[in-house]
Order: C-alpha cells, then sequence, then structure tokens
C-alpha cells in the first residue's frame, strides 16, 4: 500500500534527521533525550547516538535489514523512557507540568511506530508487534490533546499568522488528536483516523515548523530545538501513516 511505503520512507527521513542534528552538533536529541551534562563520556555517547539514528533511519528507508533497525530503535527510545524520563518525573517532578509528558508520549509513540515496521518487515507478519506498536502509537495522542486543552493559549501563540482563529484551532487540533488516538488504540477506524493524523502533521511540518526553522537558522542562530521539532513533526507525520498503512481492514486492526 503506498501509505504504508510513504509513511516508512517520511518516518525514516524525520529519524535520519534528529540523528544529523546530534552529529552536527555533539549533542543528544534535544527534550526527548534529556541526559545530564555530568554524564561521563557525554560528547562521544551523543555522537554515538547520533549515527545510529543515521544509519537505523537509512536502513529503514532503504528496507535492507529493517527488522534489525526498527527493533534496535524501538529498543533504544524505550531505553530513554526507562532510564531517562521516568526518573525525572521523581527527582524533577515540576517537569509533569507539561515537558515530562510531551518527551514521553513522543518516544513512546515513535518507539511504537518502530515496533510496526519491524512487525510489519517479519516472514510472517507478527501480527502482535504491529498491534502492540499501534497501541503505543494511539495512546501517544490523546496526551497530546488534552494539553493543547491545558495549554490552549501556548499552542494557539505558536499557529502562524496567516491562520485564522488560532485559539480555535488548538482545541480543534487537540480533539483531532483525542479522537484519532482512541480510534487508534481501540482498533476502530485505524486505517482513517491514522491517515488523518499523519495530514496534520504534514500540514505542522510544512506550514509551522519548517517556516520557523527558515526563520532561524540552526547554522547561524544555533536553534537546533527547532530543527528537532521539525524532525519529531516529519517522523510523526510518516509513523501516522506507516500505522495507517498496518490497518488490513478499514473499520478495525
Amino acid at each position: 500500500m503506498w501509505i504504508a511505503l510513504t509513511g516508512r520512507i517520511i518516518f525514516a527521513a524525520g529519524i535520519m534527521g534528529l540523528g544529523a542534528v546530534c552529529v552536527v552538533f555533539g549533542d543528544f536529541v534535544n527534550s526527548l533525550q534529556p541526559v545530564p551534562e555530568w554524564m561521563p563520556g557525554y560528547t562521544p555517547l551523543a555522537l554515538a547516538t547520533g549515527f545510529f539514528l543515521v544509519v537505523a533511519g537509512a536502513s529503514v528507508m532503504a528496507n535492507v535489514k529493517t527488522i534489525l533497525a526498527a527493533t534496535g530503535l524501538a529498543v533504544l527510545l524505550a531505553s530513554w523512557i526507562v532510564l531517562l524520563h521516568v526518573p525525572s518525573a521523581f527527582t524533577d517532578p515540576i517537569l509533569l507540568r507539561s515537558p515530562w509528558w510531551i518527551r514521553t508520549f513522543e518516544t513512546l509513540a515513535l518507539a511504537g511506530a518502530c515496533l510496526v515496521v519491524a512487525g510489519r518487515a517479519s516472514a510472517p507478519v507478527r501480527e502482535r508487534r504491529v498491534r502492540a506498536g499501534r497501541i503505543m502509537f494511539g495512546i501517544s495522542l490523546p496526551v497530546f490533546g488534552i494539553l493543547h486543552f491545558v495549554y490552549a493559549d501556548n499552542v494557539a501563540s505558536l499557529v502562524p499568522d496567516f491562520y485564522p482563529w488560532p485559539l480555535f484551532l488548538a482545541y480543534l487540533t487537540g480533539a483531532g488528536h483525542f479522537a484519532a488516538g482512541v480510534a487508534i488504540a481501540s482498533g476502530t477506524w485505524v486505517r482513517l483516523a491514522a491517515t488523518l493524523a499523519g495530514c496534520m502533521y504534514a500540514v505542522w511540518a510544512l506550514t509551522l515548523h519548517l517556516p520557523r526553522v527558515l526563520d532561524h537558522p540552526p547554522a547561524y542562530q544555533g536553534d537546533r530545538p527547532e530543527l528537532t521539532s521539525l524532525f519529531v513533526c516529519v517522523a510523526f507525520w510518516g509513523a501516522a501513516w506507516i500505522v495507517a498503512g498496518s490497518s488490513r481492514r478499514r473499520t478495525g486492526w
């Protein structure tokens, strides 16, 4: 199916982009990988992470050693949750006001997409792994939807000026996240929900994040977070279409 292939290529491009940013800046993935600066071997580990993301992403894109690459990515992302995000909820609980939820569930959603890729690359297809990946992706989206409602004004401030009714769009996209996540996680209208979610992320990548990167060139101003946000959004675009393409029936799993 074209949407699964397109999604895999876009997802891989996003992962490779995150890795390239790590290599260029000699740092870990901004926000998603909050490694403390006192960590011994900080820069070499950051570079190793970047190279791995680039190589694994290229492997997924080229569909070469896909199972190994996608599984490795899933394990790496899961390690961020277990080793970095979960402990930070206890050591720095103020993060629970917002950043923790975004970081943790973005990582969980991307790990879920990796499981879907690995499961579908197997022969025969490993349906349990695919289903687990879809659920991981699906349960993450309502979290983002709730945050859109809780921090609606902040979300609205990010909406480009050429869009009308920014506050309404903040609430609308929040509702879209919630509805799509529930549908995907429950196995109801998975293909439709994931396809529309991917279209939403595509619009964000092209009309919100890309212009912000062009307005704040990382090479000149060091605005690495904007570049990272772009590649995360691209990865989510691809991940959603991977999930859409993995659904065998229009109305369910």
